[in-house]
């Protein structure tokens, strides 16, 4: 379990691991365990005033109405690297390193993104050769122009050929939420929850880490992501949300550790209710 923000977890689910926000705003980093960087993930306008971010000119510029533009070029991915390496270097190694990926105007497939993203991870392995570098699947932003070539399925598979082919260091977080949202996945055709996850049966080996979260009606009568746990999810259907906790537990279970982050940013009930449900399905946490 890797920790998020300031939440507090049962005793007993071990806390070694913590989560770090870095994205294009961000002034400064504390860590005080060992930790995960949440990269940039361009979902809304950034003013860049990062005193970090000011000597990277292609990072300010690749932006659209102050959007970031991830993976612009070739450019970008060395000085992205440079903007780590820089904000990290009075701490230890980031354990991980979590990506996003770029909009599909700009970077025509992931050939095309693979190519750019190789060299920054060759610049980040020449300074944090342990450290790991993943991948989270992304679907929705306030960008308008392409949408996020890693996103459904299908470039699941086109990932993982590409890290097999350039012996990639690189390894997917795997966003439930986000992945149900891109393929439209609702409660109206709710067996697909479950018929859909077995599809990544055969990419798990690339899977390093897993994201969970819930949604919550608002009193505005919208769904807000990140707010809630998996009962306000599944509309307070206990058998759905079993059904969806038994298809997650067999399509991981291979006794490959992974890291797992709640992204729950509201109460501490419902991310212990999460944990609860978690736990309930054999899930362990080391």
């Amino acid at each position: 379990m890797i920790k998020y923000h300031k939440k507090e977890y049962p005793f007993d689910i071990p806390i070694n691991t913590e989560e770090i926000a870095l994205n294009f705003d961000t002034k400064f980093i504390s860590p005080k365990l060992e930790y995960s960087l949440h990269t940039e993930y361009s979902y809304a306008k950034r003013i860049y005033n990062n005193p970090f971010i000011l000597k990277y000119d292609t990072i300010i510029t690749a932006n659209k109405s102050g959007i970031p533009l991830l993976w612009y070029n070739t450019q970008w991915a060395k000085e992205f690297a440079m903007f780590i390496i820089e904000c990290t270097k009075s701490f230890k190694a980031p354990k991980y390193i979590e990506i996003h990926p770029p909009y599909s105007d700009y970077i025509k497939d992931m050939d095309m993104f693979v190519d750019i993203y190789s060299i920054f991870e060759e610049c980040i392995l020449s300074i944090y050769p342990k450290t790991q570098i993943l991948i989270e699947n992304r679907c929705g932003s306030l960008y308008r122009g392409g949408k996020f070539i890693f996103s459904k399925a299908r470039s699941f598979y086109s990932l993982a050929e590409l890290i097999d082919k350039k012996n990639l260091n690189l390894r997917i977080t795997f966003d439930v939420p986000q992945l149900y949202t891109a393929h439209n996945i609702k409660m109206k055709n709710s067996n697909l929850m479950f018929e859909f996850l077995t599809e990544f049966i055969d990419l798990r080996k690339y899977i390093n880490g897993l994201h969970l979260w819930g949604k919550r009606i608002n009193d505005k009568g919208r769904r807000i992501a990140h707010i809630g746990d998996l009962n306000s999810y599944f509309y307070d259907n206990i058998n759905l949300k079993n059904e969806f906790l038994k298809s997650l537990y067999s399509l991981f279970d291979d006794n490959k550790v992974r890291n797992m982050v709640l992204e729950v940013n509201s109460s501490n009930d419902d991310l212990n209710s999460i944990v609860k449900d978690l736990l309930n399905y054999n899930f362990k946490f080391i």
